[in-house]
């Protein structure tokens, strides 16, 4: 089954790697976008998403990250 895969966190580096992993692995659609606050321009946070098969290795390992599903949950 396909499912959309849509995260948060403000750690660069695991964000980095989870696309990679994601790419590698077949994942369609790949977005990772930065949000920043609007007037300082001072960094919230990174959105990852993308589409992909519910059994890809990649989609259990963001348990294991530091990713949330919710941005206030930040």
């Amino acid at each position: 089954m396909k499912v959309r895969v849509d995260v948060y966190s403000k750690d660069v580096e695991a964000s980095l790697e989870a696309y990679k992993n994601a790419l590698e692995e077949g994942a369609c659609d790949l977005d990772l976008r930065s949000d920043h606050e609007s007037d300082s321009k001072i960094f919230k946070h990174l959105n990852l998403t993308y589409d992909g098969d519910h059994s890809m290795k990649c989609i259990n390992d963001l348990d294991s990250g530091p990713f949330v599903t919710d941005q206030n949950d930040m």
